[in-house]
């Protein structure tokens, strides 16, 4: 609110993102003390809390009442989300200030920017799940206002509702979780309510989850599965997940400071933080697991098929970030829900540099799409450099972030195989993952930045941000070098594997280790090199139309038609359904309720007529009346008379 109102009253209307800055820079500096005061004093918690609401004792249900709370947890796992949200949203802060200059609705969009990352902030802050939820919508509605940003364009437009309801569904899945788990953990009764009946959906600190799903096991195992897949399918909606992906590539027509913002800190990672605080404080049934297993590792390798042949630099990306996403999944799936968050730690920095050195390409030529491109490196020499170490980063190569924390999901996954044979298939579709990933961050720099000019001589000539956009540009560079490198510092260790005494998994270094990490290298370097070959020197590789592989290409180039599929489920299904329930309460609830009105109206108007006002009419009417009585007297009173009278 201040944003916005100073950057409509200001003479120049950046400086009301100039403030915006300075907050969110503030925001940093206490998320990053909040950290370091975690990291020095390991396995601390704050929680600050308030009853906001409190219902009475209800025989047989609740007998000690109903309090519902709202409260601020501090614990590892939101200090290190803290981290993530307030650096990486100061940056994209920074860099909005020159790559926004001469955009119109500023305020607007500074203010949508600040409440985003405000909403993601309350979101890992919150101590109970209702106010996760509240959270968690405020965060869905501002992607909506800012993917819709441009809204004179009917594509960003179309888009914006697109998010808003694919992410609905998810919603709506959420909100019934929530209800069934605590309902299921309110029925355990107080010795395996583990706080839950007594304190509303508040989180219980400082011990594993397993207790609390174990006490309420007993009967409640279907419940407890249902609830996890309603939680599954709130996170794949928040954070684009098989089936619910659709709406991530389309979400591109928001500026790409927003895409960065969305793929890096703030909504997509809302769904992976979900499952992980679940898997932490509440815990899945093994059933739920393996559903979190395969959603996570089949979305890996499918999001990256789309991205090796997409021309748009930006869905590149955006296609990149679903199969990360993915990997995380799987992760907590398998078990590992810090390992999880330590990829979604790394990955939040190389994905918002490779978005925002996207976004300093697009803000020197106007164009998105990679065949028009070419020859950038020549003139954009730091913008080309970033997105080289966000793409080494990307594909895992050593010593980048990238690599230890990806290594570290696919190590610890392994590990489960044994016990978990039903893992395999999705391992195996992480692990190839890795190639296409690899192939496809390089196509992409190599028809960006590689060759001698652009392939469309109408584009303007290149030319370098300014220091507000290279600044972020070079920080995050530098923290995709050494981000993965954090895990060996002994503070940091201890918010991976302290969130709620649950242990988590540091890199290993056996041999089974060395030898997943050797063929994860090998297979991101066969990519690189694989890109080079097609893409590389200013190279375009062009399918032939007679190809085999043709069909293919025009398959995932139309992402596997599943966007048809939904407009088609859109139109023929729910709209004829919608038709049919109009059909219904226009013409037999509306038609009954219409037709009683028009009898008593017709009754109202005959008897109103003959309301004449005319005194010898009522006179006439009176002397009728008596010659009727009258009548009826003489006809009837005969009758009554030997009837009744006699006796």
């Amino acid at each position: 609110m201040i944003v916005g109102f100073a950057g409509t009253r200001l003479e120049r209307l950046e400086w009301g993102g100039w403030i915006a800055v300075l907050l969110s820079g503030a925001a940093m500096v206490v998320g990053v003390l909040i950290a370091i005061g975690e990291m020095l004093s390991p396995g601390t918690y704050t929680n600050v809390q308030f009853t906001w609401l409190h219902l009475p004792p209800a025989p047989g249900a609740f007998p000690n009442g109903l309090s519902l709370v709202m409260g601020t947890l501090v614990d590892p796992l939101s200090s290190l989300m803290l981290v993530v949200v307030t650096v990486v949203g100061f940056l994209v802060m920074l860099y909005s200030i020159g790559y926004m200059h001469h955009d119109h609705g500023l305020p607007r969009y500074y203010a949508e920017l600040s409440l985003f990352l405000a909403s993601m902030t309350g979101l890992v802050l919150a101590n109970n799940l209702l106010e996760f939820f509240l959270f968690w919508e405020l965060v869905g509605v501002c992607s909506y206002f800012l993917i819709g940003f441009y809204y004179e364009k009917p594509s960003a437009a179309s888009a914006a509702k697109e998010a808003f309801l694919v992410t609905r569904v998810g919603d709506v899945l959420f909100l019934l979780g929530i209800f069934l788990f605590f309902s299921t953990y309110a029925l355990a009764g107080p010795a395996g309510s583990g706080g839950w009946a007594a304190n509303g959906f508040v989180f219980v600190v400082g011990s594993t989850s397993t207790p609390f799903l174990a006490s309420a096991m007993g009967g409640h195992t279907l419940l407890l599965t249902i609830a996890g897949l309603l939680i599954l399918g709130g996170a794949a909606g928040k954070s684009a997940q098989f089936p619910l992906h659709v709406w991530l590539p389309d979400a591109m027509e928001g500026p790409t400071t927003v895409s960065a913002l969305i793929h890096a800190a703030t909504m997509v990672a809302a769904g992976v933080y979900l499952l992980a605080i679940t898997s932490v404080f509440i815990g899945f049934t093994p059933a739920d697991q393996l559903a979190i297993v395969a959603i996570g590792g089949f979305t890996t390798f499918f999001a990256a098929t789309m991205a090796v042949v997409h021309p748009d630099i930006k869905r590149v990306i955006a296609y990149s970030t679903i199969s990360q996403l993915g990997y995380m999944v799987l992760a907590i799936g398998a078990g590992f829900a810090m390992v999880g968050l330590y990829h979604l730690f790394t990955h939040a920095f190389f994905k918002a540099l490779l978005f925002l050195a996207a976004g300093s390409v697009i803000h020197a030529i106007g164009t998105q799409d990679l065949f028009k491109m070419g020859g950038l490196r020549k003139r954009m020499r730091v913008t080309a450099a970033a997105f080289a170490v966000g793409g080494l980063a990307l594909a895992g190569i050593p010593p980048f972030a990238g690599f230890w924390s990806k290594d570290d999901i696919l190590s610890s996954v392994y590990s489960q195989l044994g016990t978990h044979p039903d893992y395999w298939p999705f391992f195996l579709l992480a692990f190839a993952a890795v190639f296409l990933t690899a192939y496809y961050i390089f196509r992409a720099w190599f028809l960006a930045f590689s060759g001698d000019h652009p392939r469309d001589p109408t584009l303007p000539e290149a030319h370098e941000g300014p220091w507000v956009m290279q600044v972020p540009l070079v920080v995050l560079s530098a923290f995709a070098v050494v981000a993965g490198l954090f895990v060996f510092v002994p503070g940091f260790q201890s918010l991976l594997l302290g969130g709620a005494g649950v242990a988590g998994i540091p890199p290993t270094y056996g041999l089974t280790d060395l030898g997943l990490s050797a063929i994860s290298v090998g297979l991101g370097l066969g990519g690189i090199g694989l890109a080079w070959g097609l893409w590389g020197n200013g190279r375009v590789f062009v399918l032939a139309e007679t190809s085999a592989l043709q069909p293919v290409r025009r398959l995932l180039l139309n992402r596997y038609y599943f966007k048809d599929a939904y407009d088609w489920i859109g139109l023929r299904a729910v709209y004829s359904f919608a038709r049919a329930a109009d059909f219904f309460d226009r013409f037999v609830i509306d038609g009954t309720v219409r037709g009683l009105e028009r009898m008593f109206a017709a009754a109202s108007d005959r008897l109103r007529s003959a309301q004449t006002g005319v005194v010898s009419d009522y006179a006439a009417y009176v002397v009728a009346g008596l010659l009727s009585l009258f009548v009826l007297l003489l006809i009837v009173g005969p009758y009554l008379l030997a009837r009744f009278g006699g006796g």
